[in-house]
């Protein structure tokens, strides 16, 4: 199962909906099995309610039949409910969860505030395994329990080891593209790919049977992904691709550097 992490466009400060309606329309095209808005790629701790509320609409609205995540972000258990409960009202299909970034929350108080989310919305719960960003890892003591309420596990470490113990639990999906093929032979069953939102078709492959050549440059984007902090790599990518107007950022982000646009003209030169 691929799952495309959408990135949000931004002109002038604000939301870009045809870019964003654009990226869309090709994500379908491809064939991509469900998509992601509200993630850490859609720089979603950036956004207002407003915005958010109207990302997901646009994407509920052009998805037709394919599936669609939804973010929920708060480290707040009570916000959290609230944006699981409007995911819910706007058509999503399940919800991604992230880790209380900041609160260091207890393993008890995490598996309460998953059961809140599960129970105020009463969809699929992906959890987000992210410690590198979130300075949280999941308890794996509370992992049997945790799979009472979430079905999903996206996993943004680099532990291969918890990977193992996670797909034991959940579906899991990789969620940190340079190690999807380790990922992989560890149980991932999918992904939810950041490189995906510019090469989809390249993605699936890589779930199914890729040649050496595949390998190649999907870890050649990979990398060039996370030349800077996610998500500002893959907008310049986006913007080559024309797909998005601007590689705009907000901050505390900063748009590519010249280094970062460097290299991916580079790529892109050489993989016309």
């Amino acid at each position: 199962m691929l799952i495309t992490a959408l990135a949000t466009p931004f002109k002038e400060g604000r939301l870009d909906q045809y870019s964003y309606e654009r990226t869309i329309v090709y994500q379908l095209e491809q064939g991509v099995d469900a998509l992601l808005c509200l993630g850490t790629t859609a720089e979603v701790a950036l956004l207002t309610t407003s915005e958010k509320k109207l990302l997901a609409g646009i994407a509920r609205g052009l998805a037709g039949n394919v599936p669609l995540w939804v973010g929920v972000e708060s480290c707040c258990t009570r916000n959290a409910v609230v944006e699981a409960e409007r995911a819910q009202k706007c058509g999503a299909n399940g919800l991604l969860v992230a880790p209380p970034a900041f609160v260091k929350c207890t393993p008890r108080g995490y598996v309460e505030h998953v059961k809140a989310i599960a129970k105020a919305s009463g969809l699929p719960l992906m959890l987000y395994n992210a410690p590198s960003r979130c300075a949280y890892a999941i308890d794996g003591e509370i992992l049997s329990e945790l799979s009472q309420y979430a079905s999903y596990a996206k996993d943004a470490g680099s532990d291969l080891n918890f990977t193992e113990r996670l797909a034991e639990h959940f579906h899991l999906l990789c969620g940190n593209d340079i190690l999807l093929c380790d990922q992989r032979a560890k149980g991932a069953v999918g992904a939810v790919s950041v490189v995906s939102n510019v090469a989809p078709r390249l993605a699936k492959r890589m779930l199914k049977d890729p040649e050496k050549r595949d390998v190649a440059l999907w870890e050649r984007l990979s990398r060039l992904s996370m030349e800077e902090v996610n998500p500002i790599a893959i907008k310049y990518m986006l913007f080559k691709m024309r797909l998005f107007d601007t590689y705009e950022v907000r901050l505390p982000l900063t748009s590519a550097n010249r280094q970062t646009q460097r290299k991916i003209d580079a790529f892109w030169e050489e993989n016309r």
